[in-house]
């Protein structure tokens, strides 16, 4: 029942998605539901902090896939509580409005995020 509930709000909010994310959800819905199962991400929030980290989420699975990183490694799914903590505490600092450029910041974060993860968890070490 949870998986079909998931599906529903990316169906629901995929006609809000920025045209790159949008053309990528018949490809993530698999990936996000298995996402959802082991990485609990908050539902009673307002509305726009949950599209934020959906959408900083779906950057950031996009972005490993395109790297050719799968998204479910060990090392990457803590990564994922700490992305959806920080959105969380910024949108409090912060109080965004619905007109505010939010949306676009929490993609950039997800894509910023995941370069940053497979630096820290596999560069780095390639380097040293």
């Amino acid at each position: 029942m949870e998986e079909k509930e998931n599906e529903v709000y990316l169906t629901r909010i995929q006609s809000q998605l920025p045209s790159h994310l949008l053309v990528q959800v018949p490809k993530l819905i698999p990936h996000f539901q298995k996402l959802e199962a082991l990485v609990p991400i908050p539902r009673d929030i307002p509305d726009l902090l949950r599209k934020g980290i959906y959408y900083a989420l779906l950057q950031s699975i996009v972005r490993l896939l395109n790297r050719e990183t799968d998204p479910f490694l060990p090392e990457i799914l803590p990564e994922y509580k700490e992305l959806i903590s920080t959105i969380s505490e910024t949108y409090a600092t912060l109080q965004p409005e619905i007109e505010s450029n939010w949306l676009d910041e929490c993609i950039q974060f997800g894509d910023k995020s995941a370069y940053h993860w497979e630096w820290k968890h596999f560069d780095s070490k390639e380097l040293f």
